[in-house]
């Protein structure tokens, strides 16, 4: 069936199940159509009300909800040149100010009265000059201890006091690495040690999971080219949780071509 659109005048073709609901040849038309002639339900669901803009008395239209509000503006322009001349009227904490006096320089300064506990500086200076005279006091409360490794005499704050103190990292590598702490059976990371071996077929698995993995690790794509030497290849599952059995420990769903650093010390924290 044939009909007319409604905007352009031109005969469209319609099924007759359509015929009655297809007015338009295209949304174009429809839009145009729409906006020249807007439907009554338009006008109902419109509830706006005109206001004046505070600063300037352009009209707005404005929701019957924001009705309410006593300021209305029409851009931000508007807004920032009425706050300007009228904000002390607005804002109450800006309205009642009091004044203090300086903690350092003795001067008298306003404050809004909300801050009448808490300011203590009239400037950034004043508040730098305080700090620095707290901090002389703070550090006059330091205790001299000794060097667990060298016995040098230093001073540390009471809070960071510890059973071991050093008087530089390299005091604290070397007193570790000497005595052992942290390291071995101590270390709270501990699992056994390092297992030196992993079966017979290891250096074959080992070939098969770098080749499947296209040289290229699996964490953070770098390839062994780029690497300058051979991936490492990790047990997803460790191979101390088989109790030996090789077999199963090596098979090729288990293992995976990681970078040794630091994608294969990443897999080895997070395990342990």
């Amino acid at each position: 069936m044939k009909k007319q659109c409604l905007n352009c005048k031109t005969w469209i073709n319609v099924r007759p199940s359509h015929f009655e609901r297809k007015k338009y040849c295209s949304r174009n038309c429809k839009t145009e159509y729409q906006k020249s002639h807007p439907p009554e339900y338009w006008t109902k669901l419109s509830t706006k009300i005109d206001v004046k803009c505070s600063y300037c008395d352009s009209l707005l239209l404005r929701k019957r909800c924001y009705g309410q509000n006593k300021y209305f503006f029409c851009n931000r322009e508007c807004r920032t040149n009425y706050m300007r001349g009228n904000g002390s009227n607005i804002n109450q904490h800006l309205r009642n100010r009091v004044k203090i006096k300086c903690l350092i320089c003795e001067t008298f300064f306003e404050v809004p009265i909300n801050r009448k506990n808490t300011a203590r500086f009239c400037s950034k200076k004043c508040l730098g000059k305080a700090n620095g005279i707290r901090g002389k006091v703070q550090y006059k409360n330091r205790k001299e201890v000794q060097c667990s490794n060298c016995g040098k005499l230093f001073e540390k704050k009471p809070s960071v006091i510890k059973q071991w103190n050093f008087c530089t990292v390299n005091c604290m590598s070397d007193f570790y690495s000497r005595t052992g702490y942290f390291s071995g059976h101590k270390s709270p990371t501990w699992q056994g040690g390092d297992i030196d071996y992993y079966g017979p077929n290891w250096r074959a698995q080992r070939k098969k999971a770098r080749k499947r993995d296209n040289y290229t690790c699996q964490d953070c794509g770098n390839t062994e080219t780029e690497y300058g030497r051979e991936l490492s290849v990790h047990h997803i599952i460790p191979f101390r949780k088989f109790n030996g059995n090789w077999k199963l420990a090596n098979k090729l769903s288990n293992l995976v071509s990681v970078c040794e650093y630091p994608c294969h010390r990443k897999r080895h924290s997070k395990n342990g």
